[in-house]
């Protein structure tokens, strides 16, 4: 049994789902009455964490449809890494279900994330990651005559619980206060509900071509979009290379959560020139798109940004967005874009139901491509996305 990678609140639908597979295709064709699985109870069960441990909780109603009791019903289950090391386990109590009742069977889970190998906790938090189960269920039938254990296994897909962490170093702003020079960057990220609450730590750094570095640590709360601010010190020489062009500054922030990390860099120069290019640093938001479904036509908006030389500003450029998916769809959009110091610009693409299913009810992966001209120059970004998409309404 294989189960897809699948968010919070799926994977315990997924185990209620297992729980029934094993229950209804192994015990029930050998009992001579019948076992009726109610997955629809008002508490479907929840998802914490605890300090480093993540709980599964939740209740299968079980009713007994046959002529005799069921007795010592018990529902195990074992989590294991690639390598088959014991990551957690669960055995739940026995529980009696006499002839014609139910009884509610609690599934409960604990994952202690600091017992991982320090890789397999990364996957797990950032990237999404599979582990191997067991899963048994035992009971006695028929007067304790019959007496039946079931054990199934597979592979279920568990993550990722923080993601799409994003630099937003278009939108950065050089500041003076008093005799301070800073640039403040924003960035932001996304972290599943489970996570809610839990503090964690960044660390923004930046670098120029002349070698200067500079960095800001700062706690951050995480929540299901967290949006943030790096006010980063500068040097007068720094800042002024950054605001007169000659910067070439690279800006990097790193999230680390329970002795693990990821990042997320961009280049970062807000005068003067890109190298003497008319614009500079042209980068696809994917992380700002969404779907929109509108009287049975459907879009997807696809924003990008940009930076423009000031010689440059307030002149028109052309945008060529493509837009394809694994399934053999593609399309493409013509846009004429205004340029401006800090561009932001925003694209429609019209989507066939089929395409649109496809990212809506999964988590398909999708290409995206923009070339942006200006007279002789071109720049191009593309990008691989298989986020959840946000649908507006």
């Amino acid at each position: 049994m294989k189960l897809p990678l699948v968010a919070t609140r799926l994977i315990i639908v997924a185990f209620k789902l297992m729980v029934a597979a094993i229950v209804v295709l192994s015990i029930l064709p050998l009992l001579t009455g019948g076992i009726g699985l109610d997955l629809e109870g008002e508490d479907d069960g929840e998802m914490t964490l605890e300090d480093s441990t993540i709980r599964v909780q939740m209740p299968i109603t079980v009713r007994n449809d046959g002529f005799f009791d069921i007795n010592d019903l018990q529902v195990s289950f074992i989590f294991m890494d690639e390598n088959g090391t014991l990551l957690a386990e669960s055995e739940g109590e026995q529980m009696d279900i006499p002839a014609g009742e139910e009884t509610e069977v609690s599934i409960e889970l604990a994952l202690d994330l600091l017992d991982l190998d320090q890789q397999v906790r990364s996957d797990l938090i950032f990237n999404g990651t599979e582990m191997m189960f067991d899963a048994k269920i035992s009971a006695k039938y028929t007067l304790d005559m019959v007496q039946l254990s079931v054990e199934a296994g597979g592979d279920m897909g568990w993550g990722p619980f923080i993601n799409d962490l994003q630099v937003d170093e278009w939108n950065a702003q050089a500041t003076a206060e008093g005799d301070d020079r800073f640039v403040s960057v924003p960035f932001s990220l996304r972290a599943d509900e489970v996570f809610n609450g839990l503090q964690t730590m960044t660390v923004t750094e930046y670098r120029d071509e002349n070698g200067y570095t500079s960095n800001v640590s700062q706690s951050v709360h995480l929540s299901q979009q967290v949006n943030e601010m790096a006010k980063i010190p500068l040097s007068q020489e720094a800042y002024d290379r950054l605001l007169n062009g000659t910067a070439n500054a690279t800006v990097r922030t790193t999230l680390y959560v329970l002795d693990c990390s990821t990042y997320d860099e961009g280049y970062l120069n807000l005068g003067g020139g890109g190298g003497g290019d008319p614009i500079w640093n042209l980068q696809l938001q994917m992380g700002s798109s969404n779907l929109q479904g509108m009287g049975g036509s459907y879009f997807v908006s696809i924003p990008f940004s940009f930076q423009t030389d000031p010689a440059y500003q307030g002149q028109l450029a052309d945008a060529f967005v493509e837009y394809s998916d694994s399934h053999g769809f593609h399309t493409n959009v013509n846009q004429m874009v205004n340029l401006q110091e800090n561009g932001w610009a925003e694209v429609q693409i019209w989507l066939s139901p089929e395409a649109y299913d496809t990212v809506y009810n999964g988590n398909e992966m999708v290409h995206v491509k923009v070339t942006m001209t200006y007279e002789h120059w071109t720049g191009i970004s593309e990008q691989d996305y298989s986020e959840p998409w946000g649908v507006s309404p």
